[in-house]
Order: C-alpha cells, then structure tokens, then sequence
C-alpha cells in the first residue's frame, strides 16, 4: 500500500510539471506572461544573506507578490540596507516555498551577518549572532512544515564579554573546513561555499582582523609548479571572501607548495590530506 502511495505521489507531481508547459489561450497578447526562466522539473534554490548594511536575494520565485514580500521584508529588517537581487521566476513551486523564504529572512534579522539556503526541502543557515538567536531559532522551527529539515550552525557571541575577547576565542576555535576545486584548476567547487561562508560570517563579525589564507598542495609535479597552484587557489579564496565583502586590505594569501605536508605522500590517502587551503584569523594591529 505505501508503495502505491508513493507510485501515485510520484505521478502527481510529474503530471504538475507537464501541466506547467502546456500553453493555454487566455486571450492575453504572447509577452503579457513571460515564460519561467526555470522548470517544473528543477529543485527550487534560494540564497537569503545579510552582511553589515547590505542584504542579498539569489534564487528561485514564485510569483511578483513573492518578490515583493522579500522586498518589503528585508526593507524592514535592515532599514536603509542595500537590497541586491537576483531573482529567477519558477513556474511551479511548492506551496511552502514562498512563507518559508520569507520566515527565514525574518530570522537572519536577529544574526550580526548570515547566510541562509534553501533548497528543495533543506534549509541551512550559517552566521554569528547573540543570545536572543535561540528564541529567534524556537520560533523559525516552530514555522517551519514538519518535512522541511533545518540544518542551523550559529556563533554565539555574549554581550558580557568584551568583542576582541570574543574575536580571540572565535579564533582560537576557528577550522577552515573543506574547500575544494576542480582538478588542477582554481576553481572553486560548489561544495566550497560551506566553508567559506562560515569563514565570512566571522570576518564580519570580527571586522578588526586580518584573514591569512595559505594554499598548499602535495609532493606530485615539480615544486615550482606547486607553489605557483597553491599560490592561485589561495587568491581564488581570497576573491570570493573580497566579493563576499572583506576588505581587500584585510586579506593576505600565501602559496606553500608542498613544504607543509600533512601526512605522507607516498598514499593517495595522504596526497588528498596535503592538498588543501588554511584560513587563520589575526587580530589587526
């Protein structure tokens, strides 16, 4: 029986998808309804982050009205902000969509700087916030429908504490994380951005600091060669933090080749260790 549920859960939404590209004649002229950029048939994805003074919409819509709501809400949220926009129009999307973008960027109102994800029926958020982020989490959940799943990593900072003491320990604790590219190229792979945005959320939290990022490589090809790759992968970190809103007075890059191995080259297993980028976190003096 669950098996057939699934089968006709499955047809449904293939025939919604298929309704969604057939044309119906309203009577209206062709450019009254400009066709969806986007599919059916493709996940819906929305990026909702704010950082200092500026507010970021990415992604997929459901209607104006939707639009509007992101507009007004972030407007309202950060007042005076800069609100940038990237929005692509999806002709089918779920009925959750539009109240659970909107719930979210309600919520990244009570962060210092973040970044928020959804896609399909994930929602990830990533920043640095106070202790008024639990109450503002309990309610975010409480919102959410009980098939989407809430994947939350929040800094908690303490208005008690003095914020160059915070900075310290936030350093201190701070990991770098997986951040990978394209083999043997300098660019960045999607599953990078994890990483990074982390990495953002803490340089604008900490502002009085200065990120180092070093690329390093392993033992394979000549050396000359590997310090010139590591060198170019560790700007390709420094860009993206650069277009994410660090200074670039703040970013210092470095290109350790092999010097600084981690684990032996002699196993694949250890070539993988060795190649990898490092973020540290300086005070500024």
């Amino acid at each position: 029986m669950l098996q057939n549920s699934r089968i006709i859960s499955l047809l449904l939404f293939f025939l919604v998808g298929v309704l969604g590209f057939i044309s119906v004649d309203n009577g209206l002229p062709t450019d009254a309804l400009p066709p969806a950029r986007y599919s059916a048939a493709d996940t819906p994805h929305l990026e909702v982050s704010r950082f200092r003074d500026r507010v970021q919409l990415a992604g997929h819509t459901t209607s104006l009205r939707h639009e509007n709501e992101l507009l007004q809400t972030a407007a309202a949220i950060a007042p005076g902000s800069q609100t940038g926009t990237d929005f692509k129009p999806l002709g089918t999307a779920p009925e959750f969509w539009a109240p659970v973008s909107i719930a979210t960027l309600e919520a990244l109102a009570e962060t210092i700087s973040g970044k928020a994800e959804i896609s399909g029926n994930l929602l990830q958020i990533r920043g640095v916030s106070t202790t008024a982020w639990h109450e503002t989490e309990r309610r975010l959940r409480a919102a959410l429908p009980e098939f989407v799943e809430p994947d939350i990593e929040m800094i908690i900072t303490d208005e008690r504490i003095r914020s160059q003491d915070l900075c310290a320990r936030a350093f201190a604790e701070y990991q770098t994380g997986a951040i990978n590219f394209e083999e043997s190229t300098t660019v960045l792979r999607d599953s990078a951005k994890l990483a990074l945005d982390r990495a953002l959320s803490l340089a604008d939290a900490c502002r009085s600091s200065v990120i180092v990022v070093t690329g390093h490589t392993d033992a394979t090809g000549p050396e000359t060669w590997n310090r010139h790759l590591s060198l170019a992968r560790a700007n390709a970190v420094a860009d993206y933090l650069e277009k994410g809103g660090v200074a670039v007075e703040r970013l210092r890059t470095n290109g350790a080749g092999s010097s600084v191995p981690l684990a032996s080259n002699d196993s694949r297993y250890g070539r993988g260790l060795n190649r990898r980028i490092e973020i540290q976190f300086e005070p500024a003096f």
